[in-house]
């Protein structure tokens, strides 16, 4: 595979995404504490199939498929921002119908802000 750039929203510290920390377990955070967001209703049940796979998307703008932009701003409050990452084992998980890549050789290579 050739080494690709996709993007997702993750908390600055930890790194996990608002449905599963990086051991793969539910947080709920998404449904509770981040519940203004428009897919706060959204169940990603567990899969131990995504494991050690970050959900993600190629292009920033498909982010907005996901969060709108007021959304993702109210989320720089909480410590969660849009990380650009550098990937070369990704896939098409079609059971959630998005990208997943691997969360042992992706790299982050920024962090972007919107304002």
């Amino acid at each position: 595979m050739e080494n690709k750039r996709f993007y997702r929203v993750a908390n600055e510290q930890t790194k996990q995404g608002l449905w599963y920390n990086q051991q793969g377990e539910h947080t709920g955070l998404i449904h509770n504490e981040f519940n203004f967001c428009k897919n706060s209703e959204l169940a990603m049940d567990f899969d131990i199939e995504l494991v050690g796979w970050l959900s993600a998307v190629e292009a920033i703008e498909d982010l907005y498929h996901w969060f709108t932009k007021e959304e993702m701003i109210e989320l720089h409050n909480h410590n969660y921002f849009i990380y650009e990452y550098e990937a070369i084992d990704y896939r098409f998980y079609d059971r959630f119908k998005h990208m997943v890549i691997s969360q042992n050789t992706s790299k982050i290579t920024k962090k972007i802000e919107l304002i």
